[in-house]
C-alpha cells in the first residue's frame, strides 16, 4: 500500500509535525452529585435523577459534596439547595465555576424563595428551580445543563487540536522560507497554496497516474451565517477544515483504491469552499470514490457551541491530464462541475463539456434574477389538487414562474438555487405567499370556493427566525382565515432534527395553519421525524408516482407511503400523476388527492377562477407545455 504524505506539504518527505485525529474532549460521565440538606427532597431529586438516566451521588453538606469530588472529580452535574442559603454551598459553587474551561461542572440550584434564587446565581449556579420542585422540570433542566457542558468539552478539544494544526501549518511554513500560504481561520493552505502544491503534482500527471482536484462547496452558507452569526459559523468552518483533513488520512481512503493516493493535501478557497487534491489515482472512478468518502465525512452534524446544525455539499471533480494541465485550467473546471452539481441536484459531478455551458447560463441567470421582482417579471401561478372520481379541485398550489424578456422562460428549478445561494429567497418567498393569500381573498370575494391555498417555503425563510410572524402578518392584512393556508416544506431541505426549525413550525401550526412535507421519500430525513413535527399532509414525489407501472420497487414505496401516513393521520397528495392508471392504482391504495398534468398545469389566476367556477378541472387531458 502506497504512503500518504501528510497534508500541507506536498513535496515533503517526511512531515516535520503530521497533522493526527483531533483528541475528544474528556468523556462526561452521567453522574449527578446531589447536595442537598434536606431529606424529603433529597430523596425527590434522586428519584428524578435516577429515572432520567443519572448515576445519583447523594450528599447532606458541601463537605461531603467536596469528599465526593475528591473521588470522582468529573460529575456531570450537580444539583444543590446549598448554592443559595450554606457558606459552603456557595464556596462550592464558586470552586466548581472555577475550574478551566472545558472541565467544569454545572450547577443547578434547588431554591426556596427570590433570596435564595439571588443567591445561588451570585455563587455561579448555571440554572435553577424554585419551589414547589417540579422534578420533571428538574431533569430536563439538568440534561441540558449536562449537553451545554459536552458542547464545551467538544469545543476546547477541537479548538486544542485546531491551534495545533496550525502551529504546525506555523511551522511548515517557517521550514519553507515563507513559500506556503496558509487560510487564518483553518490553518489549511488557501487558494495559493493549493495553487503552488498542484502546479508541482501535475508534473507527474498522465494517462495511468491522474492528479485529482475536488473542491467542496457547503450548501446554504449564508443561512448558516445569518443564523449561527459569525463567530459560531466560523468554528463550524473549522471542524469542517478538520473532518476532510482526517479523512483524507483515514485507512478508508487508503482501501479505495488499489494502492491508495501517493499524496493528498486539503486547503480552503474561501467562504463555504474547501479543496482535495490527490495524485497517482488511476482515473475517475477512483478519484469518485475518495470523494465520495470525503463528502460522507464532512456532512452531518456539527456542534455550534450549543446548537447543532447540519452541513451538505455539492462536489466539483476535475482531472489531470484529460481536463487541463495547469493548477488555474483545473480548479477553473472542478468550479465548473461543483456549479452543475449544485445546480442539478446531484451531490458529485465530474467535469465534462456541458459543464461550461451550464455555469455560463448560471451566471446570466443570476445577474438577471437580481431585479427580476422589482421588473414585475415574476408571476404566481396556480395547480389544483383534485379529489374523486369527478377530479373535483378541492385545493391550489401556488407555483413561482419567471418569464425573463432576455432569458425567456426559467424553470424554478434553474433559478430558486440561484436566488437561495445569493439571499434573494426570503423576499421572493414573502412576495409569492402575500400574492397567493392575496389571491385566495380575490376569490372569496368573487364567490368562488377554495379549501386551501399551498404555498412553498424555503430553508431559507425558516432560519432567520421570524417566518412565523412574517405567515401571521400576511393573514391579517389578506383576512384569510389561517386553516385556507398550507406551507409546503422540501423534506431534503427541511426535514431533520433542527431545534430553530421545529419551533417555527410550532408557531406556524399554533396560528391554524397546515404545513405539507413536498417530495417526500427523495431525502435522507428518518421517519422518526414525522412524529416530531407538526406535518398535516405528505406529498408523494413524482418519480415514485411515473414509476408505479414499470417498477416494483416505486410501487412498493408509494404504498408503504400511503400506509404510514394513513396510520399517522396524515392527508396525502399523488404529485405528477400524468396517466389514468396512475390514478387509479393510487386511489385504489387509498390516496386521498391527486395533483399532475392529468387534470391541470399551473394557470394564471383568471384561469384557474374559471376552473373553479366549474368546480373541476377542463374536461381533456392537458398536455404538459
Amino acid at each position: 500500500m502506497a504512503r500518504v504524505i501528510p497534508m500541507f506539504d506536498a513535496n515533503a518527505a517526511e512531515p516535520a509535525a503530521a497533522p493526527r485525529a483531533p483528541v475528544p474532549g474528556p468523556e462526561i460521565q452521567r453522574i449527578a452529585l446531589l447536595a442537598c440538606a434536606d431529606g424529603p427532597t433529597r430523596k425527590s431529586a434522586a428519584r428524578g435523577l435516577g429515572a432520567a438516566g443519572f448515576d445519583v451521588v447523594a450528599v447532606a453538606t458541601a463537605k461531603e459534596a467536596q469528599e465526593a469530588l475528591s473521588r470522582d472529580p468529573r460529575p456531570a452535574v450537580m444539583v444543590t439547595d446549598l448554592a443559595g442559603s450554606d457558606e459552603g454551598g456557595r464556596a462550592l459553587c464558586k470552586a466548581l465555576r472555577d475550574r478551566p474551561q472545558g472541565s467544569s461542572t454545572p450547577v443547578l440550584a434547588l431554591c426556596s424563595d427570590q433570596r435564595e434564587a439571588r443567591a445561588a446565581i451570585e455563587a455561579g449556579a448555571s440554572d435553577l428551580v424554585q419551589r414547589p420542585f417540579d422534578w420533571h422540570v428538574a431533569t430536563i433542566r439538568a440534561e441540558r445543563l449536562v449537553r451545554l457542558a459536552q458542547a464545551e468539552s467538544a469545543l476546547v478539544a477541537a479548538r486544542e487540536e485546531i491551534e495545533r494544526l496550525r502551529q504546525a501549518v506555523n511551522e511548515a511554513r517557517e521550514d519553507r522560507s515563507g513559500r506556503e500560504h496558509s487560510d487564518p481561520l483553518t490553518g489549511l493552505p488557501d487558494g495559493d497554496g493549493l495553487d503552488r502544491a498542484l502546479e508541482r503534482a501535475l508534473v507527474t500527471a498522465s494517462e495511468t497516474n491522474h492528479v485529482a482536484v475536488a473542491l467542496f462547496d457547503i450548501e446554504h452558507l449564508v443561512v448558516l451565517n445569518t443564523r449561527l452569526g459569525r463567530s459560531r459559523a466560523n468554528s463550524v468552518l473549522q471542524q469542517v477544515a478538520q473532518r476532510l483533513v482526517i479523512g483524507l488520512r483515514s485507512e478508508e481512503v487508503l482501501r479505495t483504491t488499489t494502492s491508495g493516493p501517493s499524496m493528498t493535501m486539503a486547503a480552503r478557497l474561501g467562504g463555504g469552499v474547501f479543496a482535495a487534491l490527490l495524485t497517482g489515482v488511476s482515473g475517475r472512478d477512483e478519484a469518485r470514490a475518495i470523494v465520495r468518502i470525503l463528502l460522507d465525512r464532512i456532512s452531518g452534524r456539527y456542534f455550534a457551541m450549543d446548537e447543532d446544525v447540519v452541513l451538505s455539499a455539492s462536489v466539483g471533480v476535475a482531472l489531470a491530464p484529460a481536463d487541463g494541465l495547469t493548477a488555474e485550467a483545473l480548479i477553473q473546471k472542478a468550479e465548473l462541475a461543483a456549479c452543475e452539481a449544485l445546480e442539478s441536484g446531484g451531490a458529485i459531478r465530474s467535469y465534462d463539456q456541458s459543464s461550461h455551458r451550464v455555469t455560463e447560463r448560471s451566471r446570466a441567470i443570476t445577474r438577471q434574477l437580481a431585479n427580476a421582482l422589482a421588473r414585475g417579471e415574476l408571476a404566481v401561478h396556480y395547480q389544483p389538487l383534485v379529489m374523486g372520481p369527478d377530479s373535483r379541485i378541492s385545493a391550489a398550489e401556488a407555483l413561482l414562474r419567471w418569464e425573463s424578456p432576455e432569458l425567456g422562460s426559467i424553470p424554478p428549478a434553474e433559478f430558486v438555487p440561484l436566488a437561495e445561494e445569493i439571499g434573494l429567497m426570503v423576499p421572493i418567498g414573502t412576495w409569492v405567499l402575500k400574492t397567493a393569500c392575496a389571491q385566495v381573498r380575490t376569490w372569496i370575494d368573487q364567490g368562488l370556493a377554495l379549501a386551501r391555498i399551498a404555498v412553498n417555503v424555503s430553508l431559507c425563510q425558516l432560519v432567520r427566525g421570524d417566518f412565523a410572524e412574517v405567515v401571521s402578518d400576511c393573514l391579517r392584512e389578506t383576512a384569510i382565515d389561517a386553516t385556507l393556508l398550507e406551507l409546503e416544506l422540501s423534506e431534503r431541505g427541511v426535514l431533520r432534527s433542527d431545534p430553530e426549525i421545529l419551533r417555527q413550525l410550532h408557531a406556524i401550526r399554533k396560528l391554524g395553519v397546515r404545513i405539507a412535507i413536498d417530495d417526500f421519500g427523495t431525502g435522507n430525513s428518518a421517519v422518526v421525524y414525522l412524529k416530531q413535527f407538526p406535518i398535516d399532509v405528505l406529498k408523494i414525489d413524482q418519480s415514485f408516482v411515473k414509476g408505479l407501472a414499470t417498477s416494483s420497487e416505486d410501487a412498493a414505496i408509494t404504498c408503504a407511503t400511503i400506509a404510514m401516513a394513513r396510520q399517522l393521520g396524515l392527508g396525502v397528495v399523488a404529485e405528477g400523476v400524468e396517466e389514468q392508471g396512475q390514478m387509479d392504482f393510487l386511489h385504489r391504495f387509498g390516496c386521498s388527492e391527486f395533483q399532475g398534468f392529468l387534470f391541470s398545469p399551473a394557470v394564471p389566476p383568471e384561469a384557474f377562477g374559471e376552473m373553479l367556477r366549474r368546480g373541476t378541472t377542463p374536461p381533456l387531458v392537458m398536455k404538459r407545455s
